[in-house]
């Protein structure tokens, strides 16, 4: 998992400058641009921690709290990553496809500023 992350780090790094984005690379946000929903799709509570330690060594954003819980535990670290509001698949087609726009409109009206996550 930690390798993987930095080669997608990377990826996203390099087209960040390619397209006159480096300032977010300046700024440190870059490394909330893959977010780690990974507890889903995992076979345990361990795995899960494990795999969401790995992907905090390369990015911050996590809503995998057992991998929060570890690395508190073994490396005495308060806050080693954070959550962004985020939508949710049947969040997102509750409102039918037809809606998809009102959808997001209401994701950025309820979280103006900061970042945040859509699926789409």
């Amino acid at each position: 998992v930690c390798t993987q992350s930095r080669e997608q780090k990377k990826i996203i790094q390099k087209y960040l400058k390619e397209t006159g984005c480096a300032h977010v690379i300046d700024q440190g946000l870059d490394r909330f641009k893959l977010h780690d929903f990974g507890f889903r799709g995992v076979s345990s509570v361990e795995s899960a921690a494990l795999g969401g330690a790995a992907h905090l060594v390369n990015f911050l954003g996590t809503d995998t709290m057992p991998a929060l819980a570890m690395i508190n535990k073994c490396y005495s670290m308060a806050c080693a990553g954070f959550s962004i509001p985020a939508s949710e698949h049947s969040t997102i087609t509750s409102w039918g496809r037809e809606k998809e726009l009102d959808a997001m409109r209401n994701m950025l009206e309820q979280y103006p500023k900061g970042l945040v996550a859509c699926v789409s």
